[in-house]
Formats: structure tokens, sequence, C-alpha cells
């Protein structure tokens, strides 16, 4: 049962800090969850070691009452063994004492008779002195074994009642440690909970930014436009703009958003991805960020580039805020546009109101 709850609590794990889970992403309460899991990794780790040393305990419990069920059982057989050695020469005595059955020397020999019957009867006699003999060894050596196997029972039930006690001891280990998992368990699947349920309410607070959004103090509806989710502001720093999208310019309908900053601000990568550079014509220095979301961003009339083309993380710093190209008699300002899958481009006021 317990290692099963571990799998499925290893899939919520799983499932939950995964970038494509749609109500958690990786950073958002990693760290609480990766404590909460180490935690029940732990305490399983010491419940399985606690549950290997009692099994060890309780074998060894086995293989002393084995050997101890072994022992009684030659113990009885050499008992009876014993009875019928000492039942026989107590036989013999008898006998010996009645005169029958037990051959002396001249037994049997009466005057003028045949050598050859003393002979045999000789022969007879040395055989039934040996057997006596034999059996009189083997009662002695007998004798020995029990003693032997008395003294390893007694020392065998001795160990016996130590392994007991150190069965009792793990016993009481191992459920200890169980119950300790079961509290690391609960607990990670309330932290489960939690962040499910915050993951939930910032998904739904998200909604109702994008939903307010969606329209602008100045009466436009964007409910209808193509929004960037999940970027940051293009600018670090102070900034200030308006929706100038369609916004008559001498080239044409303006294109994009006129994130005016002090000269000198940085622009940072609103999302991880490719960035490369282009200098000249009416954007001057501008900055190309095709986004590991699929969407193309541009940056115009940069001041200066940081570093060369190259992958970026999120909010790193690509260039910084100008007014080259065309833009070289305005306030210095970043010309920002956003290409959904690199296609046509599309209002970024939505996209970077809630960010900026």
């Amino acid at each position: 049962m317990w290692c099963r709850s571990i799998g499925v609590i290893g899939v919520i794990v799983a499932v939950a800090v995964s970038p494509a889970f749609g109500l958690l992403g990786a950073p958002v309460g990693a760290t609480p969850i990766d404590d909460a899991t180490a935690i029940v990794t732990a305490s399983q780790k010491a419940a399985d070691a606690a549950a290997v040393r009692y099994e060890a305990a309780v074998e060894g419990l086995e293989e002393l009452a084995a050997r101890i069920t072994e022992l009684e059982g030659q113990i009885a057989a050499g008992k009876a063994e014993a009875a019928t050695l000492r039942a026989t020469a107590r036989e013999r005595a008898v006998r010996a004492y009645v005169g029958r059955d037990v051959l002396g020397p001249g037994t049997f020999v009466l005057e003028g008779g045949d050598p050859l019957d003393q002979i045999r009867r000789e022969k007879l006699l040395a055989k039934t002195k040996a057997r006596e003999d034999a059996d009189a060894h083997r009662l002695k050596v007998l004798t020995g074994e029990l003693d032997r196997q008395r003294l390893e029972v007694e020392q065998r039930k001795v160990e016996q009642e130590a392994v007991v006690a150190e069965v009792e001891v793990e016993q009481v280990a191992v459920q200890g440690q169980l119950q300790e998992a079961q509290r690391a368990l609960d607990a990670l699947e309330e932290q489960l909970r939690q962040e499910l349920a915050a993951a939930a309410a910032r998904e739904a607070a998200a909604a109702v930014a994008r939903a307010a959004s969606s329209r602008a103090g100045n009466g436009r509806d964007y409910s209808s436009n193509d929004v960037a989710t999940g970027i940051v502001c293009p600018i670090r720093g102070a900034l200030s703009f308006i929706d100038s999208w369609g916004y008559p310019r001498h080239q044409g309908a303006h294109q994009g958003v006129d994130l005016m900053a002090a000269r000198g601000t940085p622009n940072v990568a609103v999302v991880s991805g490719d960035v490369t550079f282009k200098q000249g014509g009416t954007s001057g220095m501008g900055a190309y960020l095709r986004g590991d979301d699929g969407n193309l961003y541009y940056y115009f009339h940069l001041s200066a580039y940081e570093g060369g083309p190259r992958h970026v993380a999120q909010d790193e710093v690509i260039g910084y805020v100008g007014n080259t190209g065309d833009a070289r008699y305005t306030a210095t300002h970043t010309h920002f546009e956003i290409h959904p899958g690199g296609g046509s481009a599309v209002n970024p006021y939505p996209s970077v109101r809630p960010v900026c």
C-alpha cells in the first residue's frame, strides 16, 4: 500500500512541476515541493532500512527456532537409542547372573568334549564381547552428544530470547518510520493542494487582468487582439508609453509601441530565445528576438547592443535605449513589435501593458 502511495505522489509531483502543466509552472512553489518530496524520499528510505533490519531479525529468529527444533529431535532420538542400549545391557547382565546366554571361559565344555566345540565357543565369546564393547562405547559417545546438544539448545534459547527482543525493537522502528513517512506524504499532498489552489488563483487573476487590459482608458477594445502571455517588460527601468498602434508615420501606419525611456536604459529579452542584430535603415540599431515561444520580437532605435548573436534567457539584457535610425530627431525610446509565429505584426500594447 505504501509503495503504491509513493508512486502516485511521484506522478503528481512530476505533473505538478512540469512546465507543460496548465496551472503550475516549474518556478512556482518548486522549492517547497522539492523539499516535501525529499522528506518523503528520506522517510521512505528510513522505513525501507528498518524493514530490512526487521526481516533480518525475523530470519535469524526462524533459523534459531529451526535449529532448536532440530536439536530437540536429535536429543529425543538419542534418548531413545540410549534407552535401548541400556535395556540391552541390563538384559545381558540379568542373563549373565542366572548363567544363561553369556559365555565364559570353559562354558559348555564338558570333560572329554570335542576340542572343535571349544574353539567355536571361544570365537562366539569373542564376538559377543566385541558387541558388548561396541554398545558400551556407543552409549558413552551418545551420552556425550546428548550433553552437548542439551547445552547448545540452552544457548540457542538464550540467543532466541535476545533476537525476540531485537525483533520487537525493529518492529517498533518499522512502524515509527512508516508513520513518519506517512506524515511526510500527507504534508506533500497538502503542499500540492496549496500549490494547485494558488496556481488556480493566479490563473484567475491573470484572466481578470487580461480582461481588464482588453479595454484601456482610451476606450479601445483589445479583446480581439493577439496577446503574448508569459513575457516580461522589454525595458528594465522607468518608462512611459501609449497605444500608438496604427498612428500615421512617414513610412506608413505605426506597427508597434514606442516605449519612452532614458538613453542607455537596458532592453531585455521578453522571453528566452535566439537574438540577432541588424543596423541601418529606418530601424537604426535593431535587435531581433526569435522567442522559444514561437513568436518574433523587434527592438528598434537602440543606442548599443549587449553581446553578440546568441541564445538568451528571459530578462537577459540585449541592448540599450536610444534614438538611432529615423528616430534620431525624436526622444529616446524603443520601438517594440510582436509578430506571432513570425508572421505579421499585431498590436503589442495589450501584451506589454500588464507587465510594464
